[in-house]
């Protein structure tokens, strides 16, 4: 399990830096990615927090899920899914810095909830290239089991994942909020 967390790191970060380096060249396309963000979440800002809470739950836990799940599918999505939110993340960072002029405000906006829900993410998408893997050596006419792959990955989700998710979003519905304000003003 360890090269494969190793693998969807290294991939998270290289695609995080792409991402901030795409946004300096394009800055256009940082601060159109930061107003559709901001255009999607504001509606959910009145929902209320606990509202907040489970959508936001929701939310992440099926992406990780679908990123376990579809890894039999030669691990195509979770390399997708860890490649595609690490360079939203670069972009965001770039597109932040810009907007607010203070690289810190962004950490204080992402950091409290992102050191849980980051890992979690990133446990799946090991998890989803592992099973991914397991697929190409069954296909090659080695003994796997599949079916064991999927309860090995269904039970890291459920024992780590979606733990590290639900603490993610209650600090992001609760704390973050708190924090954002104490801290920025």
């Amino acid at each position: 399990m360890t090269e494969y967390l190793a693998v969807s790191i290294f991939l998270f970060i290289a695609s995080s830096t792409l991402g901030c380096y795409v946004g300096l060249v394009n800055p256009r396309l940082s601060e159109q990615l930061m107003e559709a963000l901001r255009s999607s979440v504001e509606p959910l800002t009145t929902q209320g927090a606990l509202m907040l809470l489970g959508l936001i739950l929701l939310n992440n836990a099926s992406k990780c899920l679908g990123a376990i799940l579809l890894g039999l599918l030669f691990g195509l999505a979770p390399l997708m899914f860890d490649v595609v939110n690490g360079f939203i993340l670069g972009l965001l960072a770039v597109a932040s810095a810009k907007v607010e002029a203070a690289p810190f405000s962004f950490l204080v906006k992402l950091a409290p909830h992102g050191v849980l829900e980051v890992p979690a993410m990133l446990f799946s998408v090991a998890v989803g290239l592992r099973e991914g893997v397991a697929m190409i050596r069954k296909l090659r006419g080695e003994e796997v089991s599949l079916k064991e792959e999927a309860k090995q990955g269904l039970r890291l989700f459920v024992r780590l994942v979606l733990p590290l998710l639900l603490l993610a979003a209650v600090v992001e519905a609760f704390l973050t909020p708190l924090i954002v304000s104490l801290v920025l003003g």
